[in-house]
């Protein structure tokens, strides 16, 4: 990850100490960083065109421009760990926009459908799109350690929205909170993997979710 110059100056700890700025990276350093970030842009490219069963580390090695030992040297459980370190990167990016959105002015309406527009934006980047929505039986155990971060981030934000809202008397809910956030998340999802596959559908799917939300509004 590159570095900004403000990433260099001094910066206070979490007990409001001055710390000590950090070291600048070394050429060695920087070019490693460059090399891993090389290996996950090509496993990329070739998850989102051959999915997972598929891919192979010499394909990955060979889009990089790479060796086989090197991508064990950076990435020892080889498209496994890849794969997780890719998906978890979107997880991030998700949560982040999806924490941004919760901290900004609006209603229940609007930030839930901010979250699926979040999620479109995601999958309408052709690669993005189609790695994050691979289904592939063989991917359960490489998937265990990073699935559902963002969605359970997604589905506690909204919980809570459709609880107050129904508190409020502004949202009509008669059943649990979490049980209508799990299966907008699960519309999501679907809207997602469409998106992936039809760009060209964005829009349409955006204006179908909102108009599944507005079903809980009074």
């Amino acid at each position: 990850m590159s570095r900004s110059a403000g990433d260099h100056e001094r910066t206070r700890d979490v007990r409001g100490n001055r710390s000590t700025p950090e070291a600048p990276l070394s050429l060695r350093e920087r070019n490693k960083l460059r090399t891993r970030r090389e290996l996950l842009d090509a496993a990329l490219e070739v998850f989102s065109e051959q999915g997972f069963g598929s891919a192979t580390v010499e394909a990955i090695a060979a889009r990089a421009g790479a060796s086989k030992v090197t991508v064990y040297s950076y990435f020892p459980r080889g498209r496994e760990e890849l794969f997780q370190e890719l998906y978890e990167e979107i997880n991030t990016e998700l949560i982040e926009r999806a924490t941004t959105l919760y901290d900004e002015e609006g209603g229940p309406f609007a930030r839930i459908c901010g979250l699926v527009e979040i999620v479109i934006d995601v999958a309408s980047r052709p690669r993005i799109g189609r790695f994050y929505s691979i289904d592939d039986p063989s991917l359960d155990a490489a998937l265990d350690p990073v699935r559902g971060h963002a969605s359970g981030v997604f589905i506690k934000l909204m919980s809570e929205d459709i609880e107050a809202g129904r508190v409020a008397g502004t949202l009509r809910a008669t059943t649990e909170a979490d049980s209508i956030a799990r299966l907008l998340v699960g519309a999501m999802r679907a809207a997602l993997t469409e998106t992936a596959r039809r760009p060209d559908r964005a829009g349409e799917l955006l204006a179908a979710f909102a108009d599944l939300v507005r079903g809980l509004v009074v």
